[in-house]
């Protein structure tokens, strides 16, 4: 008798997986729009002139890192850099009003909340806009354990943010799984020895995912949930 399984259930078993750390922005909600919207609107404001692709290819970072790599200039000026990124982050509340949930999110958080699995949420983001998207999306207290941009030093892809959503969990590094959007993403995963699985559901195309080589790509969430023999 052939017994059909999920892939995730599959993956979950080969990779011996106890703990599931999900990236938000771009892995669980659409939101890497509002934060785009909100640099530029920032931008505008300190009248500078950013092209939108050079943010796309920031997102996944911590806003200061993403203002570090956009204006160099603030790396002499740590109170403005402070400044600039809570401002960024207050225009994105102001964004916040709808949150799209990505193919398939709701769905895999359930199913593995059910199988027992400690759930992990991994953002750059500040608690404040996390708690904010989480709650409208409809995850609730779906997380056993939440590290965002408050939580650390340096952003992705250094791994920091991965190992402490580990060590909150109690969770061996090796037994961790992570699910992201973007190549900092994949890197920061890859830096934390633990598994990648890349979503191609961010700003990021599957051939630039695919080259910074995660354990298994995969065009949306709702992969995760189909039946393998």
């Amino acid at each position: 008798m052939v017994v059909n399984m999920k892939l995730i259930n599959n993956l979950l078993e080969k990779w011996k997986i106890e703990l599931v750390i999900f990236d938000l922005d771009g892995t669980l909600v659409n939101t890497l729009d509002k934060h785009i919207e909100a640099f530029m609107l920032l931008f505008k404001e300190i009248k500078q002139q950013i092209p939108r692709e050079q943010i796309a290819e920031n997102m996944g970072r911590t806003p200061k890192d993403t203002l570090l790599t956009l204006l160099p200039k603030l790396k002499n000026d740590k109170t403005r850099l402070e400044i600039l990124a809570n401002r960024k982050e207050e225009i994105l509340t102001t964004l916040l009003v709808e949150i799209p949930k990505l193919p398939g999110s709701l769905e895999t958080v359930n199913y593995l909340k059910n199988e027992s699995l400690k759930l992990g949420l991994a953002s750059s983001t500040p608690l404040f806009n996390v708690r904010k998207m989480i709650d409208k999306a409809g995850f609730g207290e779906s997380f056993d354990v939440i590290i965002t941009g408050e939580d650390i030093v340096i952003g992705k892809p250094n791994p920091e943010v991965f190992l402490k959503a580990s060590q909150k969990a109690g969770v061996k590094r090796e037994s961790c799984l992570v699910i992201g959007d973007s190549p900092h993403d994949i890197e920061a995963a890859k830096n934390a020895q633990m598994k990648i699985i890349a979503v191609g559901t961010g700003e990021h195309t599957i051939e630039q995912i695919k080259s910074a080589q995660p354990d298994l790509v995969i065009k949306s969430l709702t992969e995760l949930l189909t039946d393998t023999k």
